[in-house]
């Protein structure tokens, strides 16, 4: 950014500011200000974000986050005193509260909720005040937190609620609640500290089974900065719930440690539910398999994605709400049902490129893979959310990027007369094109954010993403992409196969799940691995 500033404002002052290049209507003026409202934002990001407050690594007390401002009142769990306009910090591990005073006094003398330990006689651990609005009374059914203060208890493992006076009635030990199966007791865990870093870290070194009926612990994965935030307050919302350690941020730690559950707890099975985009899905997904694990773990999905074309057909929906519902999607998790989904593997070998040879490169894809008009937009808007002047994202603008990218296509159209920069082959036989922009192969009936593209047919050519058999079908432009977005077209059915070969004869953009870049000359071929499980949402559907 300080080159970046050096080098516009040299030239402001050598070139746009002087009197015989000034541009008209104040242009210089406006740039200027353009400039200085970018530098400002990043700089106010920077001094103003959370590492202005204490985040929770494994070895500190409490896992502080901002109170966001809500209906229900905040306060201090240590002096008590009232938070006024959310301003305040409080623990989404145990709910222990704080205002900027109280914080070190917190993290001192009240206890976070431990990980790892001995102790297998678990007690309850009760944080006093700032319930959640509505709840009832384990002991006598009435209403909690109806004075106001820091009043009445909950309990950090169970989420039980009881009123200060009928505390005392309550059993001593912890039961772990309704969503117990899910949970990996702190008895459990066995860590071990790494030796010879400048950062103290803990390492998962164990984990035994409790012996409980139906045990199935939960392992929840989310990268923090997707989906607007969403994907923080999601991690958030789980560590209420469940072990800390269960929760997994990926811009932190990759999928293989999420999947170190698999290899600790084998044979006992393990459930993954992943918060994010179809990318993040595949990413998972592709690590499972490279992994080897057996058994391989069925994953449920809350979409934090723009598209979520998986998340859609299995039934987890479109776009999960800005309010959590955690036990609603816990309950759903544990009603879910074990379905298998085709795993495919694209091979990508590349021509001679400047006298090269470039290496071969092997994805692997879930939903779809696609060439031309489709692939060049989702290049065009994956280089715009990497550039630093992409300062805010929101399913709402990414929606709106793809919208004006899409229209761009429309006139350039830049991948104009594809049948001619490539040869289609199902099965092994050539396929005559029409014209067309875009070659889309399916493996789910869900493209481009809902779009059932091949559609409904006959009984021997249905669609499924369990039969080893991929749907591949053509797109005459970028407008016709919109119509099929609306409903008012019908896209081009080229065939079924069981291997896809497409001999590229010129470079184009290309993507699979989502994930695109430009591809040299060459050939791909796609062609069945195996299935791996995914949960199918039941109450999704009605």
């Amino acid at each position: 950014m300080v080159v970046f500033s050096k080098y516009y404002i040299g030239k402001m002052n050598s070139t746009w500011l002087s009197n015989d290049l000034l541009p008209p209507f104040g242009f210089t003026g406006f740039f200027g200000a353009v400039f200085l409202c970018i530098v400002t934002f990043y700089v106010f990001k920077k001094l103003s974000g959370d590492g202005n407050i204490p985040l929770r690594g494994i070895l500190k007390s409490h896992s502080w986050i901002p109170i966001k401002i809500t209906a229900k009142t905040w306060y201090c769990s240590v002096c008590e005193s009232l938070l006024l306009n959310g301003i305040g910090v409080y623990c989404d591990c145990c709910g222990v509260c704080a205002d900027s005073d109280c914080i070190r006094k917190a993290d001192t003398s009240l206890k976070c909720k431990v990980i790892a330990t001995s102790e297998q006689n678990f007690p309850h651990h009760w944080v006093k005040g700032n319930l959640p609005l509505g709840v009832n009374c384990k002991v006598c059914k009435e209403e909690c937190s109806r004075d106001p203060g820091l009043v009445d208890f909950r309990c950090c493992w169970c989420q039980k609620t009881v009123h200060t006076e009928c505390l005392a009635r309550v059993e001593e030990l912890c039961d772990f609640g309704a969503f117990k199966h899910m949970i990996v007791p702190p008895w459990c865990v066995h860590t071990v500290k790494r030796k010879g870093t400048l950062h103290k870290q803990i390492l998962l070194k164990s984990v035994r089974d409790p012996q409980w009926e139906r045990w199935t612990p939960l392992v929840v994965v989310a990268n923090r900065k997707s989906g607007n935030g969403d994907g923080a307050a999601l991690l958030s919302e789980f560590r209420k719930y469940l072990n800390p350690i269960q929760v997994i941020d990926l811009s932190e730690r990759k999928p293989p440690v999420a999947l170190q559950w698999c290899i600790l707890l084998a044979p006992k099975p393990v459930t993954i539910l992943i918060g994010g985009g179809d990318g993040t899905i595949a990413w998972v997904l592709t690590t499972s398999h490279k992994l080897d694990l057996d058994p391989e773990p069925p994953i449920a999905i809350i979409p934090l994605g723009t598209g979520n074309d998986l998340s859609r057909v299995l039934g987890w929906g479109a776009a999960n709400s800005s309010d959590i519902d955690v036990e609603g999607l816990l309950r759903n998790v544990r009603e879910a049902r074990t379905v298998e989904l085709d795993r495919w593997k694209v091979e990508v070998t590349s021509n001679r490129h400047l006298g090269l040879k470039l290496p071969s490169k092997i994805h692997f894809m879930y939903n779809y893979i696609s060439i031309g008009v489709d692939a060049q937009v989702a290049l065009n808007f994956h280089k715009t959310r990497d550039s630093i002047f992409y300062v805010y994202g929101s399913r709402l603008v990414n929606k709106l990027l793809y919208l004006c990218f899409g229209t761009q296509q429309a006139v350039t159209s830049d991948c104009k007369n594809l049948e001619k920069r490539l040869d289609l082959y199902l099965d092994g036989k050539r396929i005559d094109l029409p014209e067309l922009e875009s070659i889309v192969v399916l493996n789910i009936s869900s493209w481009g954010a809902g779009v059932n593209l091949w559609g409904d047919g006959e009984v021997h050519n249905n669609q499924s993403y369990h039969d080893g058999i991929v749907e591949v079908v053509g797109i005459y432009s970028s407008f016709h992409i919109a119509q099929l977005q609306v409903g008012m077209s019908t896209p081009l059915r080229l065939g079924q196969a069981k291997v896809v070969e497409i001999f590229l004869k010129q470079k184009a953009p290309m993507q699979v799940d989502g994930e695109p870049w430009e591809q040299q000359p060459g050939k791909l071929k796609l062609s069945f691995v195996n299935r791996c499980p995914v949960l199918i949402n039941q109450n999704g559907f009605e």
